[in-house]
């Protein structure tokens, strides 16, 4: 029994270690988006701004990335859709996409989709677009992706856009620049 306890202790150092040394390996230094966090800032005209950073890794034994922003192709609307929701905890911010990417990965928002959303975390109104968004994609990176069993393809990126945003349905128009990074695993 102690050494199958001291043979299993062994094996999870020496994946953690893998682990680390495969992930320092991997990162590219020269894209804008290769970092250990996830960054957001947005600015309201004559309100609040929100200014922070999610680790791009979450802590463990194994630490598994943390991803944001999923791509998929949607039949529906013939196009690839870029959707995910970044959320901070402590800074009680959130941020959401919903956005359908033409064939030179540039972002759209679709009639149906969701577009851009952000604002407190634990709010139930959050901000949404009230006209139209102009939005520009940088760094724009897909990665194929597994954890736990489940395969998909996540995106790397810099998400720039301005535009009028509400509060809710029922909020004022507001202008609202931001910057969201998404790093890449």
């Amino acid at each position: 029994m102690k050494k199958t306890i001291v043979q299993t202790v062994m094996t999870m150092v020496v994946l953690c270690l893998i682990t680390a040394c495969s992930k320092g390996g991997e990162k590219n230094e020269n894209e804008e988006t290769s970092s250990d966090m996830h960054t957001y800032h947005v600015e309201i005209a004559g309100g609040e701004t929100y200014k922070g950073s999610v680790p791009s890794y979450a802590p463990g034994v194994v630490e598994a990335y943390h991803p944001v922003s999923f791509v998929e192709y949607s039949e529906e609307i013939s196009s690839k859709v870029l959707a995910g929701i970044l959320q901070d905890v402590p800074g009680d911010f959130q941020f959401g996409i919903g956005l359908a990417m033409d064939d030179s990965n540039q972002p759209t928002i679709p009639e149906s989709g969701v577009g851009i959303t952000f604002g407190k975390r634990t709010e139930e109104n959050k901000y949404g677009p009230a006209g139209p968004v102009n939005m520009t994609l940088k760094n724009y990176k897909e990665h194929d992706y597994s954890f736990a069993g489940e395969e998909g393809t996540v995106a790397s990126f810099t998400l720039s856009f301005s535009g009028k945003f509400k509060l809710g349905a029922d909020g004022e128009e507001v202008d609202v620049t931001g910057e969201i990074v998404v790093a890449a695993p």
